[in-house]
């Protein structure tokens, strides 16, 4: 089962890098609407990134974007 959900967030944190090394910064909301991932998957997937060190979060007022990290 374990292995399932690796598979299954790394699936969706390879579909977040694309979008965002394609299409620079976006929203949580932006990255479901473009990525067809559910909420709850794009939010793995940031936390799987983030702790690759493959993201940065940048809150602006009431929202978060996210972007590759450059470094």
């Amino acid at each position: 089962m374990h292995d399932d959900l690796d598979t299954t967030v790394g699936n969706a944190a390879g579909k977040i890098w694309l979008f965002l090394d394609q299409n620079g910064e976006a929203s949580a909301t932006r990255l479901a609407d473009e990525t067809g991932l559910d909420k709850n998957e794009v939010q793995r997937a940031i936390g799987w990134l983030a702790r690759e060190g493959k993201l940065v979060a940048e809150k602006r007022g009431r929202y978060e974007f996210f972007r590759l990290n450059a470094a």
